[in-house]
């Protein structure tokens, strides 16, 4: 009987050590290449006219190669303000599993990042340097909010897509 549970107690931990290698590759592999998307201006409260919103994003492996690390850069413009007057100018962002229009679960905690802000002429540019758990073979969206951060308050998303690095 104790020969039974060793054996299992072993195989258990090969297992777990096999799953955290594979987990560990897929970071590395992650960390080499780049996402990048257009973020296209999306509605589901109606308060503010986000069809005016356009943009992109690449996110990119920080330069010191730590894995794990990226810096996002984002870009956007608005060409115009809103049918209600409720825009604000300080617009909360996050990255999230699946693609636009999936919910939301923040990898990039809104709160705790600099908002995007729009200038005068409608236009926001941001970098930004920190830890996101993202993985080469994932579907993510960059998602822009404004007032909040739920559902209603998405102006602008965008669909992730992962490139190779070049050799």
């Amino acid at each position: 009987m104790k020969s039974i549970r060793l054996a299992c107690s072993l195989l258990a931990l090969l297992a777990l050590a096999v799953t955290s290698s594979v987990a560990g590759a897929q970071d590395r592999t992650a960390a080499t290449g780049r996402f990048s998307g257009s973020l296209r201006g999306t509605s589901f409260g109606g308060a503010v006219d986000a069809t005016k919103f356009s943009g992109s994003v690449d996110i990119n492996p920080t330069e010191d190669g730590k894995v794990g690390y990226y810096k996002v850069e984002v870009r956007l413009s608005s060409s115009g303000g809103s049918q209600t007057g409720r825009m604000s100018n300080m617009l909360p962002w996050t990255i999230s599993p699946g693609r636009c229009g999936a919910r939301v679960q923040f990898l990039v905690q809104p709160m705790e990042v600099q908002p995007l802000e729009l200038r005068s002429g409608g236009n926001a540019e941001l970098t930004w340097t920190g830890q996101i758990a993202l993985a080469a073979n994932g579907s993510y969206q960059f998602v822009v909010y404004d007032r909040g951060v739920r559902e209603q308050d998405v102006v602008a998303c965008g669909n992730l897509k992962y490139a190779k690095p070049k050799d």
